[in-house]
């Protein structure tokens, strides 16, 4: 399948995390341009040695230091990239984190920020995008969820609220900006094994071996190949507010 994403322009958030960097990785081997959003510029460049060591070439990969909870810092960043590339092409909403605490314990700032980078981050992101994508009449935003969206779970309330809002913000603005030739869908892992995840799994492993059909937890390029095909308008050009569960047969 040829996914035609080469020199496309490309904005993600959470590009130097677990399921991010092989989403960044994934289109860099693509011959995409790429560009990650970041507030720790010695973790990018972790990321890019480490994508560089993959064998995959970085010459395409750049950033731009922006606060995510902070909209005119985001309209700034982007609004720099669209003038100095031309346009954005596909925006990938991969930033998120939780702490996994009974909600009764949680500090008001501590639901604050669980919901503020998980939900009200990825919409102030595609707010400044689709002004640039209305002009091009085009473009393709894939946002990351959780199945912790749709799956009963302990000490994850905020994330999960804020993850099924993801969701719904996903399916409504489809309909908002469908006919500007913009999709927007929705990938939902499943247990991925990356640097979130090592206290889940190592406390639980064997428990989340026996409730997923598959027997295992994720990796981080099973999410990615998804992501690809959702932002390529040759693989997937009649997909919109969709979301695609990709999580062993947990749920």
């Amino acid at each position: 399948m040829k996914l035609n994403i080469q020199n496309k322009v490309v904005l993600i958030t959470g590009g130097t995390g677990g399921i991010g960097e092989q989403i960044v990785a994934d289109f860099l081997d693509e011959n995409a341009l790429v560009f990650c959003l970041i507030r720790n510029r010695e973790k990018f460049n972790e990321t890019k040695k480490s994508i560089n060591d993959q064998g995959i070439s970085v010459a395409n990969l750049h950033y731009d230091i922006c606060d995510l909870n902070n909209y005119k810092t985001i309209k700034a960043s982007v609004n720099k990239i669209a003038r100095e590339h031309g346009r954005i092409d596909i925006l990938v909403n991969c930033a998120g984190f939780t702490l996994e605490v009974p909600f009764a314990l949680l500090e008001s700032e501590q639901i604050s920020s669980i919901v503020d980078l998980n939900l009200t981050s990825p919409m102030y992101v595609c707010h400044a995008v689709l002004r640039h994508m209305f002009i091009q009449k085009e473009g393709s935003i894939i946002n990351i969820s959780s199945v912790s969206s749709v799956k009963k779970g302990r000490g994850v309330v905020a994330y999960a609220s804020a993850k099924a809002g993801l969701e719904n913000f996903t399916r409504t603005l489809s309909q908002e900006v469908g006919k500007r030739n913009i999709r927007v869908n929705c990938v939902r892992p499943g247990v991925v094994a990356t640097t979130m995840s090592e206290a889940l799994l190592s406390r639980s492993i064997e428990m989340i071996k026996e409730d997923t059909a598959l027997g295992r937890p994720g990796k981080p390029n099973e999410i990615s190949k998804a992501v690809l095909f959702l932002a390529s308008n040759s693989a997937s050009s009649y997909m919109s507010g969709e979301c695609i569960a990709i999580d062993g047969g947990l749920y």
